[in-house]
């Protein structure tokens, strides 16, 4: 079906989306009967709603361009259909799942961190763990939802040249060489014949490119901050048709040695979102979530203490990174660049490591699923889950009442674009 064809599907299933919820706002009726994470979820759902169809329109406009051009095979991977995501809880997982697992599961697997030890690796068991795991997520997720790898026959069978002139109709030239690299080198890493070192430098020499060649191929770019370059291309002309000028966003990171960069961004941000400093809504979960468990996760360390575990604490997620404790045990002494996983971050505060540790596999397994036992009956004599559940669910609906007004109005942001791209796309 083309896309123009496809057009005409758009918009009906929205306008439904956007009229379903809004006793809020005093236009609907029959709202007072549902709970506030009923209405909540409702609302929730039809944004994925939305934001599904205004994707597919924004792909399909981006694909007519392309084919206008003479590009009618495209790279598969940039238009995957963006899924409808529906939620049947709004918190979605709570943060004493990381420490606190099934009795009868902790029993057979502890937390299952010994599947990442070498020697787990090693003798089957790691592959036979985590193919139960994949069973069991799949039986409660329903298995409908498995991600499907695009067919990628027909952009493989083009030559090397003939995708990289696709990605600069799709994206624009300084796009394209920003990811891919010049048109020489994306060609030469798409074929047999590589180019050697001398030839790297020649053409970075070239382009004033300040890089630097390193053994085995590696670049390293040096530069204080990345700054995304402004897309340009059949994506740009659906940008500027549907929302105008693409912003540019600068973010601040504080991981390692901190650093700053920026990436452009056109489409409505959904309220539910956040990004760097603006990211307040999980905050304010967690704050409030914190506040209102801070007692029992006292308690708690408190059970852990007595049965010989102590200085365990809650970190800023509200997690105990028993998990990362245990990894610890199963790689001591190893190299961090030898180990075959890693658990959190090098700064991250944990217990010492047990004095008695024993050296074999068996033994540190053993332990870990004592381990699991005991926090999970820590977790049975304080009553934390039940409590945990019940604080974070008030927290997370707390926070979602908070942005619903704003949510509204995104929903109709999306609505006028996908309305505009219906325009567009019946033309």
């Amino acid at each position: 079906m083309s896309a123009r064809r496809w057009a005409a599907g758009l918009g009906g299933a929205t306008v439904l989306a956007l009229t379903a919820g809004c006793g809020m706002l005093g236009i609907g009726g029959g709202e007072d009967e549902k709970s506030d994470e009923d209405r909540l979820l409702t609302i929730l759902n039809e944004s994925s709603r939305i934001e599904s169809e205004l994707v597919t329109a924004e792909n399909r406009i981006v694909q007519n361009c392309l084919e206008e051009a003479g590009f009618t095979v495209h790279e598969p991977y940039s238009f995957q259909d963006w899924g409808v995501y529906e939620q049947d809880t709004l918190a979605g997982g709570y943060p004493h799942e990381e420490f606190l697992i099934d009795p009868e599961e902790a029993k057979e697997y502890g937390f299952g961190a010994w599947a990442d030890s070498p020697e787990a690796q090693e003798n089957g068991e790691a592959e036979d763990y985590w193919a139960a795991q994949e069973e069991k997520w799949e039986e409660e997720e329903g298995g409908d939802d498995e991600w499907v790898e695009p067919d990628t026959t027909d952009w493989d069978a083009l030559e090397p040249g003939e995708q990289y002139d696709w990605y600069v109709a799709y994206q624009g030239a300084e796009y394209t060489e920003n990811m891919n690299g010049t048109r020489d080198q994306y060609i030469s890493s798409m074929s047999e014949e590589e180019l050697t070192e001398e030839e790297w430098e020649a053409l970075e020499g070239e382009e004033g490119a300040e890089e630097e060649i390193v053994d085995e191929g590696e670049i390293n770019v040096d530069e204080e901050a990345y700054v995304e370059p402004k897309p340009g291309g059949c994506q740009l002309e659906m940008i500027e048709a549907l929302y105008g000028e693409p912003t540019l966003v600068e973010e601040h990171y504080e991981e390692d040695e901190g650093g700053d960069y920026s990436y452009w961004t056109y489409r409505p941000e959904n309220p539910t979102y956040g990004s760097g400093e603006e990211d307040t809504m999980w905050d304010a979960i967690s704050a409030d979530y914190a506040a209102a468990i801070g007692d029992l996760q006292g308690k708690y360390l408190d059970c852990l203490t007595e049965r010989g575990y102590p200085d365990f604490s809650f970190d800023e997620y509200n997690s105990v990174q028993v998990r990362a404790w245990l990894y610890e045990i199963y790689y001591d002494g190893v190299p961090e660049e030898e180990r075959m996983v890693s658990y959190g971050d090098e700064d991250m505060d944990l217990p010492p490591l047990p004095d008695d540790m024993p050296a074999d596999y068996e033994a540190k397994k053993a332990f870990e699923i004592q381990t699991a036992v005991e926090f999970a009956e820590c977790g049975e004599e304080t009553g934390f889950a039940e409590a945990s559940e019940k604080a974070y669910d008030e927290a997370t609906v707390k926070a979602y009442v908070a942005v619903e007004e704003d949510l509204y109005g995104w929903q109709q942001e999306m609505q006028d674009a996908l309305t505009k791209a219906q325009e567009m796309l019946d033309k």
